[in-house]
């Protein structure tokens, strides 16, 4: 099945792929988190939501991209239109770029399956603004669940501490644990919704669990090339943005792989047919 996946990841020259998804993912990251931080904030406060999502991102880009990210943050939040107006002008400015990552992951997606896309072009970008729409409403989600999560788990930190003897590896496991699944769940999600083919859950899981496998994995290997090798201070100024490329390169080409894993064990496993794998080989 790996074999298989390797193969089918280079004949649908992913690498290509996976560079124009890092790319519409950069330009559009700061509209998404906007809106993730919107949905989240409705039961925390938009400072801890922000505060969460700033501590992920400087554990695994850095400080300086953080920094940049936080500021394209602050800057949309305090534009004189707060409040309502900001909420709709967010949101259209995550449909209008945010479409354009969608659309290639789907695009990929269709290119892994070796399906055509579906329906007029306008119903197509139809689509994928709202699926758009509901897969990062769908992360918002998984932050706010994050975020009641570690406050279960911070309410129950000196209670564990106190009755077992490696209380702080405990809790420590229980929020990877919970990070991984949070992960697994919207690459799923992703993997079965996006491409304009059936999928069965049970043919996404596998594929979503090795692909959040492989992320959380590579993120400190990629952290340690990133730190080591200076890139961003190479770069001055743009080092910072460098980094946020480099990052969204990696994690579309993990997800690429993930897609092919996701292929492979649905043809040898999973619901699809054997004549996929005639169709894939032809």
């Amino acid at each position: 099945m790996v074999r298989e996946a390797v193969v089918g990841f280079v004949n649908d020259n992913a690498l290509s792929h996976g560079a124009a998804i890092a790319f519409y993912a950069t330009t559009s990251l700061a509209p998404i988190l906007l809106i993730v931080i919107a949905i989240a904030g409705l039961a925390f406060c938009h400072e801890a939501a922000q505060a969460a999502l700033s501590a992920q991102i400087t554990g695994m880009m850095g400080t300086e991209s953080a920094n940049i990210l936080q500021t394209a943050l602050k800057s949309a939040s305090e534009k004189p239109s707060r409040g309502t107006w900001a909420a709709v002008i967010g949101i259209i400015t995550l449909l209008v770029s945010a479409s354009g990552v969608f659309g290639e992951i789907q695009q990929s997606l269709n290119m892994i399956w070796k399906v055509e896309a579906q329906g007029s072009s306008l119903s197509r970008l139809v689509r994928a603004r709202a699926v758009s729409l509901g897969l990062v409403t769908a992360l918002g989600f998984m932050l706010l669940v994050s975020l009641v999560a570690s406050a279960a788990i911070s309410a129950l930190g000196n209670l564990i501490n106190a009755q077992l003897p490696f209380g702080t590896l405990v809790l420590a496991v229980i929020n990877a644990v919970v990070s991984f699944v949070l992960l697994a769940a919207i690459l799923a999600a992703i993997f079965k919704v996006l491409p304009d083919r059936t999928l069965e859950w049970r043919d996404v899981w596998i594929g979503a669990v090795v692909t959040a496998a492989l992320f959380t994995l590579g993120k400190s290997l990629i952290g340690w090339y990133i730190g080591s090798s200076a890139v961003a201070a190479s770069y001055g100024a743009a080092g910072g943005l460098l980094v946020i490329l480099l990052w969204a390169y990696y994690s579309a080409e993990i997800f690429l792989f993930g897609a092919e894993i996701t292929r492979a064990y649905s043809i040898r496993h999973g619901s699809r047919s054997d004549l996929d794998a005639v169709l894939h080989s032809a």
